[in-house]
């Protein structure tokens, strides 16, 4: 006597033999096909798939390169000390103090949305800096002058967890109003920035603590939240210098908006949440993707000005120059040492500081779509594919195929984009392409 789930068994090898063909092949095919994804899901961050999503984000940033952005995004204006001007100060080995105390001088009453001032000046005496010195105070002592932030450097991590000591300045006492961030990002094996760090575990005092980053900091301040991010920093556990690992990063709560932290090249999703959006190139050809204003018309999103012009007045910028803008004081002259590879291309470290600000605040941190949308997308793929080498000749399938690919996955993965997800293109397509390879060893060994 047959027990109930036999006779299920019996009755559902009934109905799958008598099923018709086309209905069973695509049934077939779509449980293939959701096997290889699912493989491809799991093993996505082996080395050799992790390079192509690598590519494959690097693509689509090329692809929305210095598109405009929204009404509502900052703006910034990059003041640049580039080749000539360096060359016209005499081919200095350090930043003038003189030059940067007369730039500072030009923003104190504007209204800037924020002044970056992208320069070491850590190991530089009193005496050297006694110019910048004097602005910092009055800086300091003004009630209409921009928030302010400095760079602070390491020195070399000698402790087993790697880190470094934050370089103290002459400039401590003159600047209490700024705020010290840490301007590094991570290189990847093939010697690109991708990555920014948004925070720097440092050793200060005997204890494990952690440093903001440039972006990180005025994300802060966007969100009237800087007090808060200094406490949620402080709340740390950090521990001892001398040990070997570190406790895991919080998650922050900057106003609206949640920032999850990591450790360099220890993120939840394999440096996921690290990477850059970069939308805006070095130097556009055509000059840099226009905003919209709210009161009607539009203004770049960049502008970029040699500091060689500016040297050459006294008063302060005009409002049409730096009105809501952030500003960002940095080098890349050809001895600066500061010119970086990105995804586009070769780039200024204050240029790659705009982008990581633009990225975290237009952006947020990248994520990956839910798994049930690629599975959806890549089972609307097998679809189409099954369909037409069912249906259609070897090459009008193969044609048919990549229609498929162009008119569906690419559209959206770049529509996902523009929101900050990445809809990894490369994982239905990788899918797609081993079930291809199955379907004709099937057809291969068919009688």
């Amino acid at each position: 006597m047959t027990t109930l789930a036999q006779r299920v068994l019996i009755s559902s090898r009934h109905r799958w033999r008598t099923l018709a063909p086309l209905p069973r092949q695509f049934i077939v095919n779509l449980l293939i096909a959701l096997v290889v994804l699912v493989t491809l899901q799991l093993f996505q961050h082996q080395p050799l798939l992790a390079r192509q999503q690598s590519a494959g984000l690097d693509w689509l940033m090329r692809m929305t390169a210095n598109t405009p952005a929204p009404a509502d995004a900052t703006p910034y204006l990059f003041i640049d000390l580039d080749t000539p001007s360096w060359v016209a100060l005499g081919e200095p080995h350090l930043v003038p103090a003189e030059v940067l105390a007369r730039l500072l001088e030009q923003l104190v009453e504007t209204r800037a949305n924020e002044v970056i001032l992208d320069i070491d000046l850590s190991r530089r005496s009193l005496r050297d800096l006694a110019p910048l010195a004097a602005v910092m105070a009055r800086w300091q002592a003004s009630g209409d002058a921009p928030p302010l932030t400095l760079m602070r450097t390491l020195t070399p991590a000698p402790t087993p967890a790697g880190l470094g000591t934050p370089r103290a300045t002459v400039l401590e006492d003159v600047s209490a109003g700024a705020a010290w961030a840490a301007p590094f990002f991570t290189l990847d094996p093939d010697r690109r920035v991708r990555r920014w760090r948004l925070v720097e575990p440092v050793c200060q005092g005997g204890q494990a603590q952690l440093l903001p980053s440039v972006q990180l900091v005025a994300l802060a301040r966007q969100q009237d939240a800087l007090a808060s991010l200094q406490a949620q920093l402080d709340r740390w556990p950090g521990g001892d210098c001398e040990g070997e690992t570190l406790p895991a990063l919080p998650r922050l709560q900057l106003g609206e908006q949640s920032v999850q932290l990591y450790l360099p090249g220890q993120s939840g999703t394999r440096g996921l949440g690290e990477r850059i959006l970069f939308t805006l190139p070095d130097a556009p050809a055509s000059g840099w993707a226009h905003q919209p204003l709210a009161s009607g018309g539009s203004r770049p999103l960049v502008i970029r000005l040699p500091v060689s012009a500016l040297l050459a007045q006294t008063e302060r910028l005009p409002d049409h120059l730096v009105y809501k803008r952030t500003v960002i004081i940095g080098a890349s002259h050809v001895e600066s040492g500061d010119v970086h590879a990105t995804p586009l291309g070769s780039m200024a470290g204050p240029m790659v500081l705009i982008n990581a600000l633009h990225s975290l605040e237009r952006f947020g941190q990248i994520r990956p779509p839910s798994f049930w949308t690629t599975a959806l997308i890549t089972s609307l793929l097998v679809l189409v594919l099954s369909f037409c080498f069912v249906r259609l000749p070897p090459l009008w399938a193969n044609l048919g195929t990549l229609a498929g690919i162009v008119l569906l996955v690419i559209p959206l993965s770049l529509l996902y984009f523009r929101s900050g997800v990445w809809l990894n293109f490369l994982l239905p397509l990788l899918a797609v392409e081993v079930y291809r390879w199955i379907h004709r060893f099937r057809q291969y060994r068919r009688p």
